[in-house]
């Protein structure tokens, strides 16, 4: 890949990362097993986009919280397409109060931001059954972060490299490390550049890969009516005393 492909992706990664579907985890998503400590590695391959795709990942929003009726808010948010969303609206309502109270809801409701690549995994110590084959994956900007400095070195003795490409990109030690009550990427890393394989090999990859652009296709998402009526509905009566309380 040349280097201005390689700006352009980088460029991608800093247009999506200044925006203000969820996919269910699944069978097709890929999450490296932690031991009773928290703990877990794998070693994955991002990949390239499909051919009828432009990019080799794709940003979601989604909201996923408990409400007073003790049911269960889990949904895309329309803001991963730019449209206006109930549940956003309440949360900027909520940070914007001066009420602490409401605060603490605001930061539960707050619409969580994910990517999503195609990856292979190339070594899981736990689950032998997922090497060799190709899943979703999806990650957080610290993740993202590693990925755009290989694309876009932040210094300037080192050479842009394309971690999607399947030839001349770089296998990634994914390293989850328990911090707190959440999960730490910061010891991942890139290994030297090298092949998935040989041609037949990459070929064989490369077709179990799945469409990121299907993820946020419009019809995953609820209206803004039905968002807000099942909004409506998880927060309850208490939900909406507090809404309009002082």
């Amino acid at each position: 890949m040349t280097n201005s492909n390689l700006a352009l992706l980088a460029q991608r990664v800093k247009t999506l990362s200044t925006k203000s579907s969820v996919v269910k985890d699944s069978v097709d998503f890929f999450q490296a097993t932690v031991d009773s400590t928290g703990n877990g590695n794998a070693i994955i391959r991002f990949l390239p986009a499909l051919p009828d795709e432009e990019f080799p990942f794709v940003q979601i929003y989604n909201h996923a919280f408990q409400g007073p009726t003790g049911k269960w808010f889990i949904e895309p948010c329309p803001s991963t397409l730019g449209l206006p969303c109930p549940v956003c609206e309440s949360y900027k309502t909520f940070m914007n109060s001066g009420n602490e109270q409401k605060k603490k809801l605001a930061a539960v409701r707050k619409p969580k931001m994910n990517y999503v690549s195609n990856v292979f995994v190339v070594k899981d110590p736990t689950s032998s059954e997922k090497e060799g084959r190709v899943f979703l994956f999806k990650y957080g900007v610290k993740i993202m972060d590693k990925l755009n400095d290989m694309m876009a070195p932040p210094f300037a003795d080192s050479e842009p490299l394309n971690p999607f490409d399947p030839e001349e990109g770089a296998n990634f030690r994914l390293r989850v490390v328990k911090t707190g009550n959440f999960p730490d990427y910061d010891k991942s890393a890139f290994d030297k550049p090298s092949s998935i394989g040989d041609p037949q090999a990459v070929e064989a990859v490369l077709r179990q890969r799945r469409s990121l652009d299907e993820i946020v296709n419009p019809q995953r998402f609820k209206s803004y009516d039905d968002l807000k009526a099942k909004f409506d509905q998880i927060i309850g009566t208490a939900g909406a005393q507090l809404a309009v309380a002082v």
